[in-house]
């Protein structure tokens, strides 16, 4: 009888220890329409598996999780599983905090990812991380002020040129003081991702053969003086608004168009007071690039039963039916073919032509130049950049001296 009761405490016992719930914190850091629909899926994952919880923790915006997750990783405090932004990968991988998943890979997945966005998580051959909420950079354009000076809505500015031309008709003086209070469009000091687009359709590359910054190159030169072009030349941007005139100049009609991330047409459909339009960035040279950008979703958990519990969370977040989601609500793009491919897809872009243009632009998008010091880099670029727009400086010398800071640091 005491045989039959330890072996029964025994089972009772190994019983409890398998059937106790695995619990899985989950960082994220995206805010306003975003939040509430990654917290849906954490809890519709949580439904579906009742052995498994996972804990959503919303951590704010990108920089501040940031912070929060390089604490984290020197008090060993690190989350199971997090969203990361792309640019920030490198910090990860290049301070060991993040393992290699290449082997952790379902075949399924791994076939069914576009390349090119596992490109986006790759290091030296080696993938880090799940691409998640994966964006494309695009144009948007106030359909009504097209309207207002007698240009077609239904054509927006398929090159530079032509936007610089109707840019002109754009760009008003409505309240007759002599001064514009109307612009057609306003480039935003965001460094690389205003920067690469046009780089690249000049030729150019950021970084030269031997890994330095090349900003001095005759592709550089001439991306720059492009954009300075706008406001010193052909007078269609403003150089004295900041970041937040030029936001709220957009959102309240006074400010035409411009480069924003195809994330943002959810968001943009529901709240602008006025018709939005989405079409691609504007050729340059017969060119046509954009910026593949987002965030990714990193396991960091260093417990074997766990850390799988935490690969299925993660396949099942970017699972055919949640990517279709994440483009629906939101406007990310479907980072799985069959996503891509299905009829339920087809049908929403055939009544939701805005959300068309970021799929479309998968083919000519390109990653950004990843570096561990990647925001100090682009901190010197938008640093460059506003010298020059509010100061009118010499854009060769500007270049040349924001080219040596790079180099110094990266030393």
């Amino acid at each position: 009888m005491k045989k039959v009761i330890l072996v029964f405490l025994f089972v009772l016992a190994a019983s409890n220890i398998y059937a106790k719930k695995i619990e899985i914190s989950f960082w994220h850091s995206l805010g306003f329409h975003v939040k509430e629909l990654i917290e849906q899926m954490a809890d519709e994952y949580n439904r579906a598996h009742p052995k498994i919880t996972v804990n959503p923790v919303f951590q704010g915006l990108y920089e501040e999780m940031q912070v929060k997750m390089l604490a984290a990783a020197v008090t060993r405090q690190l989350p199971d599983v997090s969203q990361v932004q792309i640019e920030y990968l490198d910090t990860y991988v290049e301070n060991g905090i993040i393992d290699s998943i290449d082997d952790e890979i379902s075949s399924v997945m791994r076939e069914d990812i576009l390349q090119k966005f596992w490109d986006l998580t790759t290091r030296d051959g080696r993938i880090y991380a799940v691409p998640f909420c994966v964006s494309t950079s695009v144009f948007f354009y106030n359909a009504d002020m097209y309207e207002e000076v007698g240009l077609d809505p239904e054509k927006p500015p398929g090159t530079w040129e032509e936007m610089i031309r109707m840019g002109k008709k754009l760009t008003r003086d409505t309240d007759g003081d002599g001064k514009y209070d109307k612009y057609a469009m306003m480039f935003w000091a965001d460094g690389f991702y205003g920067l690469m687009p046009i780089l690249w359709a000049n030729g150019g590359e950021f970084f030269s053969a031997d890994g330095k910054a090349d900003l001095t190159s005759e592709a550089m030169v001439r991306t720059v003086r492009m954009l300075m072009d706008l406001i010193f030349t052909h007078g269609i941007m403003p150089n004295n608004w900041t970041d937040w005139e030029g936001g709220q100049a957009f959102l309240t009609g006074d400010l035409a168009m411009g480069s924003f991330t195809g994330a943002a047409i959810s968001y943009g459909e529901q709240n602008l007071p006025w018709t939005l339009k989405i079409a691609p960035l504007p050729a340059v040279n017969g060119r046509r690039f954009t910026v593949l950008g987002g965030s990714a979703l990193t396991n960091f958990s260093r417990n074997r039963k766990k850390r799988r519990a935490v690969n299925d969370f993660i396949e099942w977040c970017v699972s055919k039916e949640n990517t279709i989601r994440l483009h629906e609500m939101i406007g990310y793009v479907p980072v799985r073919k069959s996503a891509l491919n299905s009829l339920e897809l087809k049908a929403f872009l055939k009544e939701n032509p805005n959300f068309s243009v970021p799929i479309e632009g998968i083919e000519y998008a390109r990653p950004l130049p990843a570096h561990v010091e990647y925001f100090k880099i682009n901190k010197l670029l938008r640093d460059m950049l506003q010298r020059l727009i509010l100061n009118e400086a010499d854009i060769e010398e500007e270049l040349a001296k924001t080219e040596k800071k790079i180099n110094s640091l990266l030393e």
